[in-house]
Order: structure tokens, then C-alpha cells, then sequence
């Protein structure tokens, strides 16, 4: 969504995650260098993010329960034996509130840094809405010239409830959307 709307990305489409958010090798100079980039983070609150005077933070939230069933999934289809009922569902709601402070102050999120903080659900449900108040957030904060319609376009409008497949597999497989060009790996084009 970002990337589409010109605002340059840490990692590649279609889920924009990598060593460098993820799975340590998080150079946390790097990340304190970054100037006018997006970069998402999974876990924030695992990684030794420093100084971040210079950065402003989207915080993308989600239902626990529906986190829970869509994180249970992603490890499930990566090794097997995973449990995956009402008791590991239950476990990973509990885990995913309790970290969630820990992994907003690791940013800064509301307070050392400007933040922005947007439910899931939101994006998925009111993908102009979204597009718009995030592009003004970020316009406040010096990006211009957001493609604020090519935001919008890349959210496929669903129910927040737990998506069955892999989305960003999907992305890749499918066609685009009638009228609309499917995105490249790479940058998306811009609508």
C-alpha cells in the first residue's frame, strides 16, 4: 500500500518482509540511518531499535483472536505437527496481548515518535478511508505527492476474519482485478 502510493520500501512486493525486519539480521544502525522509508517489522520488541528521532510509526493492529488463527496458519504450513485448536488459538491471543505494549514502545508508538494507529480490519473493510487517512498522516510528516488511489487499489476489500490461503501467494497467482493492472514483483504500478 505504501510502496504504491510512492512512499519507498524496505523489501519486496508483495509482502515487503525480510532479514531485515524479521529474522536476525536487524542492523539496528541501519534502521537509525533510514531516512524517508518504510520498513515493517514483525516483533519489534525482539530487535535493538535505538535512536528513532527522525522516524514515524504506522502501528497496523488486528483482532488478537484473528491474529491468533492467521499466525497458527503461517507456522502450521511451515512445520508440521503445529497445533492449531482452541488451546493453541487461546495461547497465541494471550502472547499477542501481552506483547503488543512491549512491541509498541520498542517503535515508540505513541510516544516518542508521531504515530498513526490503524485496525486491520479498517484497511480491509474501508480501503478508501484507510488510504486517505494514512496518506495524510504521512503528508504531515513531509512525504508528498502520495498516489493515494494506487494505495487504495492495492487492498483487497474482504472480511477481517482469518484469510484461508496464503494471501501474498495469491497475489501472485491471480489476475488483477478488472480494468486494473496486477502488480509486478518489485514496485507496483502506480493507478
Amino acid at each position: 500500500m505504501l510502496y504504491a502510493g510512492g512512499v519507498p520500501c524496505v523489501g519486496e512486493w508483495p509482502a515487503f518482509e525480510g532479514s531485515a525486519s524479521m529474522f536476525g539480521s536487524f542492523d539496528p544502525n541501519a534502521f537509525a540511518a533510514l531516512r524517508g522509508q518504510a520498513i515493517k517489522l514483525i516483533a519489534p520488541a525482539e530487535h535493538p531499535v535505538f535512536d528513532m528521532s527522525n522516524h514515524i510509526v504506522i502501528w497496523l493492529d488486528r483482532e488478537p483472536h484473528e491474529q491468533a488463527k492467521s499466525q497458527l496458519k503461517m507456522v502450521s504450513a511451515m512445520f508440521s505437527g503445529v497445533a492449531t485448536n482452541r488451546r493453541s488459538i487461546r495461547s497465541m491471543v494471550a502472547g499477542i496481548r501481552s506483547e503488543r505494549p512491549l512491541n509498541m514502545a520498542a517503535v515508540g508508538a505513541k510516544s516518542r515518535c508521531p504515530t498513526i494507529v490503524m485496525s486491520f480490519e479498517r484497511v480491509l473493510t474501508q480501503p478508501a478511508q484507510a488510504a486517505e487517512t494514512i496518506a495524510a498522516f504521512l503528508q504531515q510528516h513531509g512525504y508528498e505527492q502520495l498516489n493515494v488511489a494506487a494505495m487504495r487499489w492495492q487492498i483487497r476489500r474482504r472480511s477481517p476474519t482469518c484469510y484461508p490461503g496464503m494471501m501474498e501467494i495469491d497475489l501472485l497467482e491471480t489476475p488483477a482485478p478488472i480494468g486494473h493492472a496486477r502488480p509486478s514483483p518489485g514496485r507496483p504500478e502506480a493507478i
